[in-house]
């Protein structure tokens, strides 16, 4: 699990907390270990999140918890294009999560898959009223990376979104609006 120095209650997205959260999901379950067996082993399985039109201006950062003021502070950049951007990395290979964290720049992991969509779009797939397959033939979400190996393991891309959806936890842009 990824450290997390702090308990937070409620658990909220997006924060370390939550990416703490889901790596424990992804690797404490048996199914998606076997779908997702030799991702990743000749090819970078991992993957860079890109979370755009954050709504950080209809936030009242003065209410949310001092953590989650601070993760906001170092990890949402303004983006000219893209208004509030985030970013997250997740490590993947061969049927486990090798780290899931909030990062300040892309450029500082080498990911094989740079996953992009608005965070609405993020919260569709959190809340499972869309799949990540849809969400990506749909052009709700934009893929740079090979197609192909993700719909050689859609199974594992499927079960990967069910366990997003497992954490009971709330969306900060909610729970904290102005």
């Amino acid at each position: 699990m990824t450290d997390v120095d702090y308990d937070p209650d409620p658990l909220l997205f997006p924060s370390q907390a939550w990416f703490a959260e889901y790596e424990d999901q992804i690797n404490g379950d048996d199914e998606y270990a076997e779908v997702s067996e030799g991702w990743g082993t000749d090819f970078n399985g991992d993957f860079v999140f890109k979370m755009t039109e954050m709504p950080i201006d209809e936030m009242n950062t003065d209410e949310m918890p001092a953590y989650l003021q601070e993760e906001l502070d170092q990890y949402v950049e303004e983006d000219g294009g893209d208004g509030h951007v985030g970013h997250a990395f997740l490590g993947l290979e061969d049927g486990k999560c090798t780290g899931a964290r909030l990062i300040d720049d892309p450029d500082e992991v080498d990911e094989g898959f740079l996953l992009s969509a608005t965070t609405d779009n993020w919260k569709a797939l959190l809340k499972q009223e869309m799949g990540v397959i849809d969400g990506l033939m749909g052009g709700d979400f934009e893929l740079d990376g090979d197609m192909q190996k993700i719909l050689q393991y859609s199974d594992a891309a499927v079960k990967l979104t069910d366990l997003a959806g497992n954490p009971d936890a709330e969306f900060a842009d909610e729970k904290y609006a102005n």
